[in-house]
């Protein structure tokens, strides 16, 4: 904090930051996979807490790598958006509250086929794993 300063350190911090900026860190410049398959659809996700699981709907819309579409929770629904490379995929979403709250799934795994299985962070609230069936709708 500025105010917390004394005489010679203003050296220091000039220091420091010519010393990050003359060094930026190299962006990977790759190109995300062509996407395994198309995983447009409603899939029922399970999560595995580490005391015990809930069931989640994800209702996706590919177009290319980026994916957008809802995620219902136990509770709301809210908009998710992610990326699919190849067969990995990675899409997130956020519960914010008007007090500041907010709760954000990062889901992140490997489709196969109709499944997608993985690992989801919860940030403060840790994470868990996750596994996804594309739904199977009857038609009479």
């Amino acid at each position: 904090m500025p105010y917390m300063m004394v005489a010679g350190d203003e050296k220091v911090v000039a220091d420091r930051i010519c010393a990050i900026l003359s060094r930026p860190p190299k962006r990977d410049k790759t190109e995300p996979a062509a996407p395994a398959l198309d995983v447009s659809g409603q899939w029922d996700v399970r999560i595995d807490y580490p005391a015990g699981s809930s069931t989640h709907t994800l209702n996706l819309r590919q177009q290319g790598n980026r994916i957008e579409g809802s995620h219902q929770g136990d509770f709301v629904s809210r908009d998710l958006a992610g990326t699919i490379s190849g067969d990995e995929i990675r899409v997130s979403s956020a519960y914010t509250e008007r007090h500041g709250d907010a709760l954000i799934f990062t889901f992140t795994g490997k489709v196969a086929g109709d499944e997608i299985s993985g690992s989801l962070d919860m940030g403060e609230y840790l994470g868990a794993k996750w596994t996804a069936k594309r739904h199977n709708y009857r038609r009479s």
